[in-house]
């Protein structure tokens, strides 16, 4: 037995010796550094690779996304618990549905309201559950009054927001009829009291924020978000845009992101089914009235000036 090993020892260790070679000459390594050039090599190309899927799949960007939506969102709820106390999770159920609203995320949502809550609580003497409707109606009358005048929600949230200082310069952005001055205001505000029989104070911002409301709701303004977040190409993109910003927000928190994944392919759906594929549809369909006025332009010049 001894013998016929020690016969295996001879024949075998020459045949693996030249095994072991073969194995370092193609990884390009001396005998001692073969293991780990190999391991260094298969390790690159594993990296290489899967930067190459990351990159495809723009993993990276989706990550940074979330995680700037997601210390964004931290900061604003962080906001509204501090303004709105008790009443913090209705004004967090508010902002939740603002997609569709506002066609604003969860976050842009409660940033504006942030930006105002203090003159606006202080108005309706601390009453934060009022705060939090008015806050609401006031939110949604700027996104329909940017739908409907076609002013940017930008610059309509800046006019809130010197309402809430006073500052009534910007009044005209709203595009309701009155200039940018403190007497403006006050004819708004009467306007307002000749419709619904309520004396505005233009000191107390709650007043002037339902006075406005009064007087889009007789211009007929009120609603526009919510009817062209499902019936326009703008409208229902914002809300997808909107929808997903708040699945990358909760992603971020560890929130249970499965309602703004729901509201994320309901959107989605209403955007391309019911907007983009029938305005495309439309398109298709033009090109060839489009080319066939074309060619018989052409003609006529052509028939014009050869004649």
């Amino acid at each position: 037995m001894a013998t016929e090993l020690g016969k295996a020892y001879v024949q075998i260790i020459p045949s693996a010796k030249g095994i072991s070679g073969m194995i370092q000459k193609e990884m390009g390594g001396e005998v001692a550094s073969a293991g780990v050039s190999a391991g260094e090599s298969l390790g690159s190309k594993m990296v290489g690779a899967l930067k190459a899927v990351v990159v495809a799949a723009g993993i990276g960007k989706a990550i940074g996304a979330a995680l700037s939506e997601g210390a964004a969102l931290q900061q604003s709820l962080g906001g509204i618990d501090t303004l709105f106390k008790a009443s913090a999770e209705k004004v967090k159920g508010f902002a939740n549905e603002a997609y569709k609203t506002t066609g604003l995320s969860a976050n842009a949502y409660m940033e504006n309201v942030t930006g105002f809550s203090a003159s606006l609580l202080q108005s309706l003497g601390g009453d934060t559950d009022k705060a939090a409707d008015i806050a609401n109606m006031a939110m949604i009358d700027m996104s329909d009054n940017a739908n409907k005048m076609g002013t940017s929600m930008e610059s309509i949230q800046t006019a809130y927001q010197g309402f809430a200082k006073q500052n009534y310069t910007m009044l005209d952005n709203l595009k309701l009829g009155y200039g940018g001055t403190k007497e403006e205001m006050q004819r708004l505000l009467n306007d307002a009291q000749k419709l619904t029989g309520t004396k505005y104070d233009i000191n107390n911002l709650n007043d002037v924020y339902q006075a406005i409301h009064a007087i889009q709701e007789n211009l007929d303004i009120t609603g526009t978000t919510a009817k062209e977040a499902s019936t326009t190409f703008t409208g229902s993109f914002n809300a997808m845009k909107a929808a997903a910003s708040n699945v990358l927000g909760d992603l971020a928190l560890g929130e249970d992101v499965e309602p703004a994944l729901t509201a994320l392919a309901q959107t989605a759906q209403t955007f391309f089914f019911d907007n983009f594929l029938p305005m495309l549809g439309n398109i298709v369909k033009g090109i060839p009235d489009i080319v066939v006025f074309g060619l018989e332009m052409l003609q006529e010049t052509l028939s014009s000036n050869l004649g």
